[in-house]
């Protein structure tokens, strides 16, 4: 029998990934706190959800793509003992978890899951809102092998590169990893791109000659498009400042957590709440 899948979260990254899974046919259950995107799933053939634990009622696999640990907790375990997908879920559900969290947050869920008969992985995404639109995300997954092998359908119609890592909570490490690597060539090009223009050369010929040259990064390839997802973030800019310093900050204490000396990203961690289009 096919899969029911749920899916929590239709922000910038969610609801692109929601689309996808409409458009592939899953028979797809929705809920998000704002009503505009659930009426576009709607007009897609997803049902809607009145609540997270409806959700955990009507699926046997729920995806989340909230923006932090607070609401992957809320949105899972409910709020004051009260709702939450594992008030509704029944034994043998499996619970993925795409956001960008602490590693022992996902930990934490999953045991208390677990307990329930109730299995979780954690599969965060990278690729931003172009790969979340494309269907060409990358997912990084932590988990036991079962679990993971039942989500992997909805996964790869997310998402190009699976990487199958290891427990729950590597997913985080791997991500965040990831994570800090980018925003520390964020920061890289922005600096080249400022001193080259104040020296008179432009910034689209520079950009030219870091694709080509050993200053070459994601970034600089992906460069004016970055800019409009800067431009266009759900929450303004400034929110998407705030969720990159989230991410950073969540790097450092992954790091201090096995004892990993990263000063690099804590220099830059000092600059990521800034929203300079440059």
């Amino acid at each position: 029998m096919k899969s029911k899948v749920g899916f929590i979260g239709l922000g910038n990254m969610g609801l692109p990934m929601a689309i996808n899974l409409a458009k592939a046919g899953f028979d797809l259950t929705v809920f998000d706190v704002r009503p505009e995107p659930l009426a576009e799933l709607k007009s897609l053939g997803a049902k809607l959800a009145g609540s997270t634990e409806e959700v955990g009622e009507r699926c046997s696999l729920v995806h989340t793509v909230v923006v932090n640990d607070a609401q992957v907790e809320e949105v899972i375990l409910g709020k004051g003992g009260r709702g939450g997908v594992l008030a509704g879920a029944k034994a043998g559900t499996r619970i993925a978890i795409h956001s960008t969290i602490q590693p022992e947050t996902c930990r934490r869920i999953a045991a208390i899951a677990k307990a329930r008969g109730v299995g979780v992985i954690d599969a965060p995404v990278s690729g931003g809102e172009m790969g979340a639109r494309a269907g060409t995300l990358s997912l990084m997954v932590g988990g036991e092998d079962a679990d993971v092998e039942a989500c992997w359908p909805v996964m790869e119609a997310v998402g190009r590169n699976i990487f199958r890592i290891a427990g729950v909570g590597t997913g985080q490490v791997a991500k965040l990893a990831n994570n800090l690597v980018g925003l520390i060539n964020l920061e890289a090009t922005r600096e080249g791109l400022r001193l080259a223009r104040l020296s008179g050369i432009g910034e689209q010929q520079m950009l030219e000659i870091l694709k080509v040259s050993s200053g070459n990064s994601w970034m600089v390839q992906n460069w004016e498009a970055r800019k409009r997802v800067v431009e266009h973030y759900t929450g303004s800019p400034d929110g998407l400042g705030k969720v990159r310093y989230k991410d950073m900050m969540l790097a450092l204490a992954a790091g201090r957590d096995v004892g990993a000396d990263l000063p690099v990203t804590a220099l830059v961690t000092q600059f990521t709440h800034r929203t300079s289009n440059e």
